[in-house]
């Protein structure tokens, strides 16, 4: 008894062990996920701000670039307007006469536009270069602007840009400003070097000499200061709209799109495929954690200001990102801080409860000591009621078993007493009825017609009562014989039937009916025979119809070779795979609120398989019916009803 207590106590303590595990796993995990939510919020805020002084600084970069674009196109319309209007006043003034046909355009038109050029190159170092392109994409002046020095390129270096994207997209309204795409720039189908960062202003000038203006903006100071708004823990990194590094914190990586276009290692499509994908997707600012760092994405349009975003819009994506190698870092030092903490506080609360669970342990033993002997006596008290309502079970059982077989008898014996007077008195209506019509042919008359009328009424009803006593007799004395016996088959079905047209009465939508030669004899056990085709007609009437169904429940019964094929079926409700391989179990049934016991179904496979060595077989399908084939020997012999 020691050792079963010590035992359990051991078991207690491993149930409460595994609780402590359970609480402390969960508390760490819980303490993990609250420091790395911490964690993550805290970069997802200093990546805002990053992003958010990137953004703000590129964007207030763009839109200077479109008043300074939008200024030039001004200026020099305003300087060729005043030009054109001094030179009329003078003519005037001389008295000489305005030709007809001559063109508002200065003759020295060329020279003030290169004048305003170099002036305007002055004003700003972001300018490279500032173009006067024709309408079919040739170019017609250009001046270059590199680290202060102003060159205007001599007319046989110009050369046609119409195959450029910002010539293409140029704008038709005179008063807006196209913004171009973020690439490098490009002379003489070669990449200057070293690389400038380039946007392009382009604005229509209309009038005699219509053309375009286009502003290079060389932006590599303004990627210098947007590089040191990275810091140890997050790097600033711009995309283009294919997923190539303009700006990455490896350098090696930078304009991979136009240095090596094949190659897709300079691709986030390569490195990262799923954050690609977040950022194809995202509209705004997106979020993502992979793991082993936070991604924070930002889809910028170069031209914040244009009405209409779409697809030929051109787009950065500004992409901030925490440094992988101290995120791992700093999780595996929160991983082992919190491991070292739960493991501790593991093993003191453990023992503390061990010290818990051994004093209760104590004190069960000692109040075990005291309820001993209650428990004995009162298990005493459990077996005495136990063996009493186990006798009374045993009397009520036979007391049931007493009454059927008492109206087992009674019945065998009504029936035998009351077909010997019915037989007397069906022969004395014989002769009463021969008398009569004796009489008849000597002296007809009405009376001896109605007497010999009232006669046959009496014969009829009185063989009526002959053949239900003969019934009756013939299925007590049935299933009351053991003996293997010679039989009509056709005779057990009519009287099993006979007893049915009560029970049909009270459910008129529902009829049987029967398909038997009389000439199927059979040597076998009328009494099972009859108890197998009962429980099958109960069990159609019980499940296969409810109250109100109409239906046809259908015996057949055939010859074929040495054995008896009966096929008994319904067009009910069927039954479903799941019921139907479970039919013949016993004690398995679906009406068990009905008081139904599930034995059946489980006597008649008995009968069937045991006794007569026979075969059953079900068909069924929901809302078809179902179909019970039994095929049963004709002939039962006497070593077979040894052997069962």
């Amino acid at each position: 008894m020691a050792v079963g207590k010590r035992m359990s106590q051991k078991s207690l303590f491993c149930i409460y062990l595994s609780g402590i595990l359970i609480f402390i796993a969960l508390l760490s995990w819980g303490s993990y996920r609250f420091f790395l939510d911490n964690k993550i919020s805290q970069l997802a805020w200093n990546e805002s701000e990053v992003l958010s002084r990137s953004a703000s600084v590129f964007s207030r970069e763009m839109g200077h670039i479109k008043r300074v674009t939008l200024l030039l196109r001004n200026s020099i319309n305003a300087r060729l307007s005043s030009q054109n209007a001094a030179s009329q006043n003078s003519a005037l003034v001389q008295g000489l006469p305005l030709p007809q046909n001559e063109k508002s355009i200065p003759a020295d038109w060329e020279a003030q536009v290169v004048d305003e050029f170099n002036q305007f190159a002055r004003t700003s170092s972001l300018i490279s270069q500032v173009r006067w392109i024709m309408p079919d994409g040739q170019e017609h002046i250009r001046i270059n602007s590199q680290a202060g020095v102003i060159t205007r390129v001599p007319e046989e270096q110009l050369q046609n840009k119409s195959d450029r994207h910002y010539v293409q997209n140029a704008p038709t309204n005179s008063n807006d400003v196209y913004i171009s795409s973020l690439d490098l720039n490009i002379e003489n189908k070669e990449i200057v070097r070293p690389f400038q960062p380039t946007v392009r202003g382009v604005v229509r000038v209309d009038g005699e000499m219509p053309g375009f203006l286009v502003v290079n903006y060389d932006l590599s100071k303004l990627f210098e200061l947007v590089r040191t708004f990275s810091s140890d823990g997050v790097y600033l990194e711009i995309l283009d709209t294919n997923g190539s590094w303009l700006l990455a914190a490896d350098r090696s990586l930078e304009w991979g799109g136009i240095l090596h276009s094949d190659d897709l290692n300079f691709n986030i499509k390569t490195h990262f495929p799923a954050i690609w994908r977040q950022m194809d997707a995202a509209d705004g600012l997106e979020r993502v954690f992979d793991g082993r760092r936070l991604w924070s994405l930002l889809n910028l349009y170069i031209d914040e200001e244009t009405d209409i975003q779409n697809s030929q819009t051109p787009s950065l994506y500004f992409v901030a990102r925490s440094n992988s190698d101290a995120f791992m870092a700093w999780r595996t030092n929160l991983i082992l801080s919190i491991a070292s903490i739960a493991v501790i506080s593991f093993f003191v609360i453990a023992w503390l409860v061990w010290r818990q669970i051994t004093a209760q342990f104590e004190t069960y033993r000692l109040l075990q000591l005291v309820q001993q002997e209650k428990a004995q006596a009162e298990q005493v008290n459990r077996k005495l009621n136990l063996t009493n309502k186990r006798l009374v079970d045993l009397q009520d059982e036979l007391v049931e078993t007493s009454k059927l077989s008492s109206l087992g008898l009674m019945v065998a014996g009504l029936a035998h007493e009351m077909h010997t007077p019915l037989g007397g008195v069906r022969m004395a209506l014989s002769s009463c009825k021969v008398l009569l019509d004796k009489e008849a042919k000597q002296q007809p008359s009405e009376g001896l017609e109605k007497m010999q009328n009232s006669l046959l009424i009496a014969e009829k009803n009185l063989v009526r009562a002959l053949d239900v006593v003969s019934s009756f007799k013939r299925i007590v004395s049935d299933r009351t014989a053991q003996e293997v016996q010679a039989f009509f088959f056709h005779n057990v079905v009519n009287d099993i039937l006979f007893t049915y047209k009560p029970i049909l009465k009270k459910r008129p939508s529902i009829c049987i009916d029967v398909e038997c030669p009389e000439d199927i004899d059979m040597l076998g056990y009328p009494g099972a025979m009859s108890q197998i085709i009962q429980n099958l007609i109960d069990n159609a009437l019980d499940h296969a119809f409810q109250r109100l169904d109409k239906g046809v429940i259908t015996l057949t019964a055939k010859k074929e070779q040495e054995n008896l094929i009966l096929v008994i079926s319904d067009n009910g409700r069927g039954l479903s795979p799941e019921i139907k391989a479970h039919i013949f179990e016993p004690f398995f049934t679906t009406g068990r609120t009905k008081q139904h016991t599930g034995l059946g179904l489980h006597l008649v496979s008995q009968w069937i398989n045991k006794l007569i060595n026979g075969r059953i077989d079900v068909v069924s399908e929901l809302g078809v019916g179902t179909t019970f084939t039994l095929t049963i020997p004709l002939k039962q012999h006497e070593d077979d009803e040894s052997a069962s």
